[in-house]
């Protein structure tokens, strides 16, 4: 019994260690500019180019930076390879603030946030200002250069 104890926390660690992990596919990192200059809190919505295509889609924010990085999840499927468009948004309430992403989808949906980035960048089907090609393993889309007009 004294034995059995250690290892069954070993072990517990390890399970919890492994669980814990992301998953496998690929990755997608760049960086959303305005006028030169990084955009925070911006939101990157990656989907497919075709959209009766089956290849999975995701969305994340800009760090400070305006860097972005869509990485495989344990708990969710990954993308596949194939053609994608990139959409740029920024969501923001009428003083400029942008909300917490709890509060964000429910006040977008309530249609209390405006884009504060030009329509284009956020135009889907044929009209997408950015589209990527997704390949098995790290993919880096450089960055992303929004102008305001």
């Amino acid at each position: 019994m004294k034995r059995f104890l250690p290892c069954l926390l070993v072990l517990s660690g390890c399970l919890l260690v492994a669980g814990c992990g992301g998953g496998s596919g690929p990755s997608v990192t760049g960086v959303v500019n305005l006028d030169g200059a990084p955009v925070a809190d911006a939101e990157v919505v990656i989907e497919p180019f075709d959209p009766t295509q089956k290849l999975g889609s995701e969305t994340v924010r800009t760090d400070a930076s305006g860097k972005f990085a869509i990485l495989p999840h344990s708990k969710k499927a990954p993308l596949s390879p194939g053609k994608y468009v990139i959409l740029v948004s920024k969501w923001v309430r009428k003083d400029g603030t942008v909300p917490p992403p709890p509060d964000a989808m429910m006040e977008k949906m309530s249609g209390t946030l405006k884009n504060a980035l030009p329509f284009a960048y956020s135009a889907k089907g044929q009209g997408a200002k950015f589209t990527v090609e997704v390949k098995p393993g790290t993919n880096d889309v450089g960055t992303l250069d929004l102008k305001s007009k």
